[in-house]
């Protein structure tokens, strides 16, 4: 069974690596966020399950930069975050996001938040209490959620190279037409399959890279 001192640790690691450094405005409203999911029934039912649960809070990601430094945190700041949580896990801190479950960076835009409006603001996040968005189970549940699959650079590369095949293959349909009064058109007529299979390349090749910086930064 974990501790209340386990609890408050891994507590205060999460609004080490979540929270913006030194912003105790930043890291009071992570936790509030932390004891308001434990309060939910969607959510696990205690401060550890919550702040571990795959694919939420991002420092505990495997893949993430941020997971070997809250393993070694200390100092100050830590110290700082260690009270914070102690106060959360005793519920006597003020929730100020009004009962949020969710929030991100001002930097990005998670699919979930759209349409949404957000209720509080930090230096370092906007937070939501109107989401109801189910807790994904798998990594790619997550990246959906962040990033749904036909906005990431891979699908928008395929819809690229598509609707350019298509639109050059109707010109070159309608070069074909106007052969007969055209001599320029039969070079054009000509040169209108290389044109597709160099934009179809194109695309093939900007998937390739996208997908290479995905994995590079740890996004897929």
């Amino acid at each position: 069974m974990t501790t209340k001192a386990e609890h408050i640790d891994t507590l205060a690691r999460t609004l080490y690596g979540e929270a913006k450094p030194h912003d105790i405005q930043d890291a009071t409203a992570i936790a509030c966020v932390v004891m308001n999911r434990v309060a939910l029934p969607n959510w696990p039912d205690d401060v550890e399950s919550v702040c571990i649960q795959p694919y939420q809070f991002s420092c505990w990601n495997t893949s993430d930069p941020n997971r070997a430094r809250i393993f070694k945190a200390n100092g100050a700041w830590f110290d700082k975050c260690v009270q914070i949580a102690m106060k959360a896990v005793d519920h006597q801190l003020v929730d100020p996001t009004t009962a949020s479950t969710h929030y991100h960076t001002p930097a990005v835009k998670p699919a979930w938040s759209r349409g949404k409006k957000p209720v509080y603001f930090t230096s370092g996040h906007v937070f939501f209490n109107d989401i109801d968005t189910k807790p994904p189970a798998t990594a790619k549940d997550a990246l959906n959620q962040i990033k749904p699959i036909g906005k990431t650079d891979t699908m928008v590369a395929t819809k690229i190279g598509g609707v350019a095949s298509v639109g050059i293959g109707a010109v070159s349909q309608a070069i074909e037409t106007l052969e007969p009064a055209m001599p320029l058109a039969t070079t054009l007529a000509q040169a209108a399959p290389w044109a597709i299979v160099a934009v179809l390349a194109m695309a093939l090749l900007y998937i390739a890279w996208s997908r290479y910086q995905a994995r590079k930064e740890g996004k897929i």
